[in-house]
């Protein structure tokens, strides 16, 4: 059964660069530098007379479901966080409920406990499994997330392109905004769809773009919201300012792939590198078993395995501060 130790050892090394994925992404979408700037932009134009006059008109809005049941859902909205889980999955594309995402967790959980009690036994070791497997619907909202805020971004600067053009043509705004969601494809042509609608039902252009960037946590995208409420509220050449932002994104989408280009002999180096121990281990586990052995019935062993993996996953975090650039 020793395979099951390096397989729990790559499991738990996987959960956790995913969990400290995670918690970078939501710091640098939420409380780095950038993003509290941009929100007390945002913030700024929020209290201006022209919102507080429709203040209330964003309530007419209703907000997304966090479960079927009316009775769960009151239930739900008690407990602290669980709207800002609701518009991280929503974030996603995703049609999950709160309560059926936590309902698919509690199942995989279950289902990982049982079959770790099947295969090995151990209480503790069957408790890895259900966290493990309990994490698995978190790994997939979070792929979600990131793969369509990387689509969205990706067709930003078609997006101010089109603006930029409509608005030249002589359309209004609110009418460039249904053609962006009628021209564009998904993901996000359904984000400013949204905007439209809302519109369309008698919110305000602002307050239903200030939404959108709340909804969308993408810093180019809230610069190009900043860009529209200031020329609403100052005036100026809106078509101008879109070209720009267009030049803007694209040549720093180019410089990131650059980056990413560069920095790819270091990523690959990181992942040989975390990769090659357990690589090692299981070569070990086939061609010699007797050799692991006195490693896990010495008490040291374990000891050992959890300082080399806490010095692994701050040799992971270095390497990526290396080769990950913030532009």
């Amino acid at each position: 059964m020793d395979w099951l130790y390096y397989g729990f050892g790559v499991l738990v090394f996987i959960a956790a660069a995913l969990t400290i994925e995670a918690a970078w992404q939501w710091w640098f979408s939420s409380q780095s530098k950038a993003a509290r700037r941009v929100g007390q932009r945002l913030r700024e134009i929020s209290t201006s007379k022209h919102v507080d006059k429709h203040a209330h008109s964003g309530r007419m809005f209703k907000e997304m479901r966090l479960a079927e049941s009316p009775e769960l859902e009151k239930l739900l909205a008690r407990i602290p966080g669980v709207l800002r889980l609701s518009g991280f999955i929503g974030q996603g594309g995703m049609d999950w409920t709160v309560a059926q995402f936590l309902s698919y967790s509690a199942a995989s959980f279950f289902v990982g406990l049982v079959l770790g009690l099947a295969l090995t036994g151990v209480a503790g070791l069957a408790l890895l499994f259900g966290l493990l497997a309990g994490a698995v619907p978190s790994m997939i909202v979070v792929r979600k997330r990131a793969d369509r805020l990387h689509g969205i971004e990706r067709q930003l600067p078609e997006a101010a392109d089109l603006i930029s053009r409509s608005l030249k043509a002589g359309h209004a705004l609110t009418a460039t905004l249904q053609m962006l969601a009628d021209e564009l494809p998904d993901p996000i042509s359904s984000e400013f769809r949204q905007v439209s609608d809302e519109i369309s039902f008698g919110s305000p252009l602002t307050d239903a773009l200030q939404r959108l960037a709340e909804r969308v946590p993408l810093t180019d995208l809230r610069y190009m919201v900043v860009a529209i409420l200031i020329q609403r509220e100052a005036g100026g050449n809106l078509s101008e300012v879109m070209t720009n932002v267009s030049v803007l994104i694209r040549q720093r989408l180019k410089m990131m792939g650059d980056i990413r280009t560069m920095s790819a002999e270091g990523r690959l180096s990181a992942v040989i590198l975390c990769m090659l121990p357990v690589a090692i281990a299981g070569v070990f586990t086939v061609v010699s078993p007797e050799y692991l052995v006195k490693f896990w019935e010495d008490p040291a062993g374990p000891t050992m395995l959890g300082v080399a993996f806490v010095m692994m996953i701050f040799g992971v975090l270095w390497m990526r501060s290396i080769v990950r650039v913030r532009i």
